[in-house]
């Protein structure tokens, strides 16, 4: 798994796909980790779980509480995050195992739901032009990008 497989589909992603990739990279650190766990390779474990447990925050940070799921989903992921906690300092696989299977589960339910057409899902895809120009004083970075969005860069 490397990161620079998602730029292109976070940039044109809708809401729901961004939730499907961030369940996608934890589960992917989540399995990094317990290869280096299990190679004995105590600092590439440690990082992959705080890898892991910045994308479960990403999740927490995202959850939009006006939907009724949303504190079921909390709930879940402060139970996911107390595990890998254990996992972290006790340098123990099973906590990071049984987080990795919830997270699979969810990762699932995620995937039919991302499947499932919606009016966000129509959404043109984004376009960001960027790159450097010469001024006078140096250089200069541009960044174009679809106004009608509402995005900035």
């Amino acid at each position: 798994m490397h990161i620079e497989d998602y730029v292109v589909r976070i940039a044109n992603a809708t809401p729901v796909q961004l939730v499907v990739i961030n369940h996608e990279l934890l589960v992917g650190f989540i399995d990094q980790g317990l290869a280096a766990l299990e190679a004995e390779e105590l600092e590439p474990f440690e990082l992959a779980i705080n890898k892991a447990k910045n994308a479960l925050q990403q999740l927490i940070e995202g959850l939009d509480y006006e939907t009724e799921i949303a504190q079921e989903l909390y709930d879940l992921y402060l139970y996911a995050g107390e595990q890998l906690n254990k996992a972290f300092f006790g340098r123990d696989a099973e906590p990071a195992r049984v987080v990795r299977q919830m997270f699979e589960l969810l990762l699932e339910g995620w995937r039919t739901i991302e499947d499932t057409p919606d009016d966000r899902a129509q959404e043109p895809e984004i376009q960001v032009y960027a790159g450097l120009t010469y001024e006078k004083d140096g250089l200069s970075e541009y960044v174009d990008q679809d106004e009608s969005r509402g995005f900035k860069a």
